[in-house]
């Protein structure tokens, strides 16, 4: 009669060989060649997903708030290099700030509504620059609306698309919707 030892020993090596075996199958498939987006792919894809958020963003601002759409692109149209500075100061100096503040504890509390704050005032940013680019390109005088969003978000979208300098445009362009915004805030938190 066999031992128990021996069957256990049998069932501990063949148990520990099948471990090496699927071991092994799982670090080869980890290390097969994967099909990734061709170039162009990506350009494309990286267009249609800007210019969807675009035209939401935009959509929104128009559909929402169609004065305070226009009330921003007419300071805009107005003076672009001082929102522009503004957009730097929001944009550069309040995430500092709201850094500072978390590594405290105490400052967490503030830090964590503040960054919340922060990205809506930058979505609401954002919308603004789309709108008011969207208004130079079709002449608007003023008036926002579905035409200037849709242009907007298109020729944003499509810079966007560029490959390295299409993000350093649009966060240029992202400045100035900031910084009209942020000092709007500014100015209602003064009054």
């Amino acid at each position: 009669m066999p031992s128990t030892r021996r069957s256990l020993r049998r069932l501990a090596a063949s148990s520990g060989g099948l471990l090496a075996v699927v071991a092994l199958a799982g670090v080869a498939a980890a290390q097969t060649p994967g099909v990734e987006p061709s170039f162009d792919l990506r350009i494309e894809m990286r267009f249609l997903g800007a210019l969807v958020a675009n035209l939401l963003l935009a959509g929104a601002l128009v559909v929402f708030g169609p004065s305070y759409a226009r009330e921003t692109v007419a300071e805009l149209r107005e003076d672009p290099v001082s929102a522009f500075l503004w957009g730097l100061l929001v944009g550069i100096g309040v995430p500092v700030l709201l850094f500072l503040l978390a590594i405290t504890i105490v400052g967490l509390l503030v830090a964590i509504p503040g960054a919340i704050a922060f990205a809506i005032v930058g979505l609401v940013g954002n919308a603004v620059t789309i709108v008011w680019v969207g208004s130079l390109l079709v002449g608007a005088d003023g008036r926002v609306g579905g035409k200037t969003a849709a242009v907007g978000a298109l020729v944003l979208a499509a810079l966007g698309a560029i490959p390295v300098l299409g993000d350093l445009i649009t966060a240029v362009f992202g400045f100035v919707g900031l910084g009209v915004v942020g000092r709007r805030l500014y100015a209602a938190w003064q009054d």
